[in-house]
C-alpha cells in the first residue's frame, strides 16, 4: 500500500503547484490587463493631442482671415481720409501739385504700412498656432508609438519566472 506521509507530502506538494500556477496565471491576466491599459492611456493621449492640433489649425485659419478683414478694413479707412484731404485741399482751391501732393502721398503710405501692419499680425499669429499644432502632432506621434511598443510579453515573462 501507499505510505500515509508520502500522501499527505504528494498531495501538499501538488497543491502547492497547482496554486503557483493559478498565482502565475492571475499574474499573466494582471501582465495582459496592464499592457491593454497602457495602450488605451496612449491611444487617449494622442487623441487629445490631434485634437488640439486640429483646434490650433482652425485658430490660424481664423487669425489669417481676421488679418485679411483687419488690413482690408485699413485700407478703406485710409482711402476715406485720402479722400477727404483731397476735397477738403480741393475745397480750399489748393492746387494739388508739389506739397500737397505730398501730404496725400504720405498718407496713402501710412494707411498701406497701417493695413501690411495689421496683415503681418494675422500671418504670425496664425504661424504661431501652426507652430503649435505641429508640436502636438508630434507628440501625438510619440504617443501612439509607445502605444505600439507596449509588450506584456516582458511582464509575463518575469512573472513565469518568478
Amino acid at each position: 500500500m501507499c505510505d500515509p506521509v508520502a500522501m499527505i507530502t504528494g498531495g501538499t506538494a501538488l497543491l502547492s503547484a497547482a496554486m503557483g500556477a493559478a498565482q502565475q496565471a492571475i499574474g499573466v491576466t494582471q501582465q495582459l490587463q496592464h499592457a491593454a491599459g497602457q495602450r488605451n492611456d496612449y491611444n487617449f493621449l494622442a487623441a487629445q493631442q490631434r485634437n488640439a492640433a486640429a483646434v490650433d489649425e482652425t485658430r490660424a485659419r481664423q487669425d489669417e482671415q481676421a488679418g485679411e478683414a483687419d488690413a482690408d478694413k485699413a485700407q478703406q479707412k485710409a482711402g476715406q481720409r485720402l479722400g477727404q484731404l483731397q476735397a477738403r485741399l480741393a475745397a480750399q482751391g489748393t492746387d494739388l501739385s508739389g506739397s500737397p501732393l505730398d501730404i496725400l502721398g504720405d498718407a496713402a503710405a501710412a494707411g498701406a504700412g497701417d493695413a501690411l501692419s495689421l496683415r503681418y499680425e494675422g500671418l504670425r499669429n496664425a504661424w504661431e498656432n501652426r507652430v503649435r499644432g505641429a508640436g502636438r502632432q508630434a507628440q501625438a506621434r510619440y504617443y501612439e508609438t509607445a502605444a505600439g511598443n507596449v509588450d506584456p510579453t516582458l511582464g509575463i515573462v518575469k512573472t513565469l519566472l518568478s
